[in-house]
C-alpha cells in the first residue's frame, strides 16, 4: 500500500507553572515517527495520558507540533488550505458532544457538504446515512432522540460524507455498550473496503485486535512499538506492550500472561525511556536515553534490543 500520511519526528512540548514564578515543561509527544498507508487501519493504543489524543489533534491540525512535520502525500499539512479538511476527517469519542442538538440528522450530515460547496447535498447526505446503515425513519430526528450507537452512526456519516482519504477516530466506541461496539467496529471495517484509511485511537487492545492492520503502542509521548497486529499482539517485544497485554481481561485466570513489573510510585521522566520506572528489565542506560531500533520491519524504542 502507498503511504498516505507521514509523521516525522513530531514532538509536542507544553509549558507548565512551577512554584510561584518558575516554569517547567513536559512532552505530550516526543520524536514520534510513523506513517499511515492508504486503506489501512492503524490502531494507536496506550494508557490514558500517553499522548494518543495529542497525536490525533496534531494530525487534524487542532494543535501544532513543537518540532517535526506532518505530511499528506509529501505536502506539509499546515500549509494546506480547506482541501485538507475534505481529505481528512474525524470521529470523536462522544457523539452527544460532537453533534449539534438543535439540528436534525440530515442537516448535521449536510453541514460539511455546505462548507465545501458540494452540489446535490441532500442526495450525498442520504447516501452517507445509507452507508452507515442508519434507519431512514431517524433521518429527521434530532440527536437527543437517538441512542448512543445511532448518534455515533450519524457522526461517522458526517465524517465520510465528503469521501475522505483518512478518518481519525478518537476512542469512537469508548462510550458505547459492548454489543453496540461490535456493530460500530463492523461499520468501520466496511468503510475501509471503500478505500478509507483510519487512525483508530483507543486504550483497549481488544478493539485493536478486532480491527487494526498495524498497531502503534504509545506511552509517555514515545512510540514504544510499531508493527503488524499479529506480530505485536502475539509476540510483543517491548516490556510496555507486554504490560498492556498482561492487563487485558481474560476469560479464565489460567489464560492470564505471567509478567512481572515493578510496583513503585513514579513520574514519567523527561529523559530516557518513559516506562523505565515501571519496567523490571530496565537498564541504567534506560534512565538517560533510549534507542530506536528496527527489527524485521518492527519499530521499537527500547535499549534491550
Amino acid at each position: 500500500m502507498n503511504t498516505l500520511l507521514e509523521i516525522r519526528e513530531v514532538s509536542r512540548r507544553f509549558t507548565v507553572k512551577k512554584g510561584l514564578f518558575g516554569k517547567d515543561y513536559f512532552y505530550a509527544l516526543k520524536r514520534v515517527t510513523l506513517n499511515l498507508r492508504r486503506g489501512e487501519i492503524l490502531g494507536v493504543v496506550g494508557e490514558s495520558g500517553s499522548g494518543k489524543t495529542t497525536l490525533g489533534r496534531i494530525i487534524l491540525r487542532l494543535d501544532r507540533p513543537t518540532e517535526g512535520s506532518v505530511l499528506l502525500e509529501g505536502r506539509d499539512v499546515f500549509r494546506m488550505g480547506k482541501e485538507y479538511t475534505r481529505r481528512v476527517s474525524v470521529v470523536f469519542q462522544d457523539p452527544r458532544g460532537s453533534l449539534n442538538p438543535r439540528m436534525r440528522v440530515l442537516e448535521i450530515v449536510e453541514e460539511p457538504l455546505l462548507v465545501h460547496g458540494v452540489e446535490k447535498r441532500r442526495a450525498v447526505a442520504e447516501s452517507a446515512l445509507e452507508r452507515v446503515q442508519l434507519e431512514r425513519s431517524l433521518w429527521n430526528r434530532k440527536p437527543d432522540d437517538l441512542s448512543g450507537g445511532q448518534r455515533q452512526r450519524v457522526a461517522i456519516a458526517r465524517a465520510v460524507a465528503l469521501r475522505p482519504e483518512l478518518v481519525v477516530a478518537d476512542e469512537p466506541t469508548a462510550s458505547l455498550d459492548v454489543s453496540v461496539q461490535r456493530e460500530i467496529l463492523k461499520l468501520f471495517l466496511s468503510l475501509r473496503e471503500e478505500g478509507i484509511a483510519f487512525l483508530f485511537i483507543t486504550h483497549d487492545i481488544r478493539i485493536v485486535e478486532r480491527i487494526a492492520d498495524r498497531v502503534a503502542v504509545i506511552y509517555g509521548g514515545t512510540l514504544m512499538e510499531l508493527g503488524r497486529k499479529e506480530e505485536v499482539l502475539q509476540n510483543p517485544l517491548h516490556p510496555y506492550t507486554r504490560f498492556l497485554l498482561s492487563n487485558v481481561p481474560v476469560r479464565h485466570p489460567k489464560m492470564r500472561r505471567e509478567e512481572s513489573f515493578a510496583e513503585v510510585e513514579y513520574e514519567i521522566p523527561q529523559e530516557g525511556c518513559p516506562f523505565a520506572p515501571r519496567c523490571a528489565e530496565a537498564l541504567q542506560e534506560c534512565f538517560r536515553n533510549v534507542r530506536r531500533v528496527e527489527l524485521n520491519g518492527r519499530v521499537l524504542s527500547c535499549n534491550l534490543y
